[in-house]
């Protein structure tokens, strides 16, 4: 994970192959977060990119 400047704006972009993650609701919000100015780094993380489960179906 890594903070980009673009246009004036700080942005949080994950590595290849995962997404951001909040850690006070666990939220997925995605490949890039636009950070407010009072936001933190801290208060996110990455995790790899979730795998969708098939479901099961009765046939």
């Amino acid at each position: 994970m890594e903070i980009v400047n673009q246009n004036g704006r700080r942005i949080l972009v994950a590595k290849e192959g995962c997404v951001i993650q909040s850690v006070t609701d666990g939220s997925i919000l995605g490949k890039k977060l636009i950070l407010g100015k009072k936001d933190s780094e801290i208060h996110y993380h990455e995790i790899p990119v979730p795998v969708k489960a098939e479901e099961d179906t009765e046939e």
